[in-house]
């Protein structure tokens, strides 16, 4: 009988397994997180709803932390990939910014800043320069618009990273209405014209 090569337990039968297992577990790990919060969600339980046993995660991550780092800067990547592809297209800045604001409330799970404010003393600081890097590839594609817009004249001109980081700010807020039953599209425009327009007749 051949005899056969022992395998770090937790590792996948499979090398053909490896990309989707790791995949499968990003993804559910990113849902959870931003669901459920830090300190609520555990890996095996991250692990039961990937139909895998807890030592396939440790086969992928050293531990909690780390997952949680490569889920969320995967949620951000995603989100920074989206808001790109829609600011490309040929339309008024307004219009964009409305899609932008309906894409991101109609996907919205939990408050982004509690969660953080909660894993945080569990992560290292290379790890939360890591997310801060990836939340900041949102800002500066936004500004990268809002610079456009201002240099065509369609806005006037101001700080373009703190004009992007002051839309993101009212949009967290937008998410706390949508968990009150505001509907996503309503309140997207209702964002940009207050944003666009402020308090002025």
């Amino acid at each position: 009988m051949k005899p056969t090569t022992p395998r770090t337990p937790g590792r996948p039968k499979r090398k053909e397994q490896e990309i989707p297992v790791y995949e499968t577990v990003l993804f559910t790990a990113s849902r959870l997180f931003m669901e459920l919060g830090y300190e609520a969600v555990s890996l095996q339980q991250i692990a039961k709803a990937c139909g895998i046993t807890k030592a396939s995660i440790y086969y992928y991550f050293d531990g909690k932390p780390q997952l949680f780092t490569a889920s969320v800067s995967a949620v951000l990547e995603r989100a920074r990939a989206a808001t790109e592809q829609l600011l490309d297209q040929q339309l008024p800045l307004r219009e964009r910014l409305i899609q932008v604001s309906e894409v991101k409330l109609a996907r919205s799970h939990g408050d982004f800043e509690t969660i953080m404010r909660e894993a945080r003393s569990s992560l290292s600081q290379e790890q939360l320069d890591e997310i801060t890097s990836k939340e900041e590839s949102i800002h500066y594609c936004l500004a990268e618009h809002l610079t456009n817009s201002m240099e065509s004249g369609e806005i006037r001109k101001i700080d373009p990273l703190l004009t992007a980081h002051a839309f993101s700010a009212v949009l967290m807020l937008g998410i706390r209405e949508i968990a009150k039953g505001t509907p996503a599209d309503k309140l997207a425009r209702d964002i940009v014209d207050l944003f666009w327009d402020g308090l002025s007749i």
